[in-house]
């Protein structure tokens, strides 16, 4: 059943530390690459059309948001 409603995004929401391995095996915590405001994770698929469609902006967005405290 589809979700009729979008919940309300809680902005003081802390995670909780975790660890992920990139495709080369190295591994990262949120604590090696978390911004001074804010961090970005995104789950994608490189090899999926529609993220291959919108790959450039995502980096391009990643540069602009750096400066600015966000780490993607």
């Amino acid at each position: 059943m589809a979700a009729l409603e979008t919940p309300i995004c809680d902005f003081g929401w802390k995670a909780p530390d975790f660890s992920l391995s990139d495709p080369d095996g190295r591994t990262f915590t949120l604590a090696d690459v978390q911004g001074d405001k804010a961090t970005l994770v995104m789950f994608i698929c490189n090899h999926c059309p529609y993220v291959r469609a919108v790959i450039d902006r995502i980096v391009r967005d990643a540069v602009e948001l750096a400066p600015l405290g966000v780490s993607c």
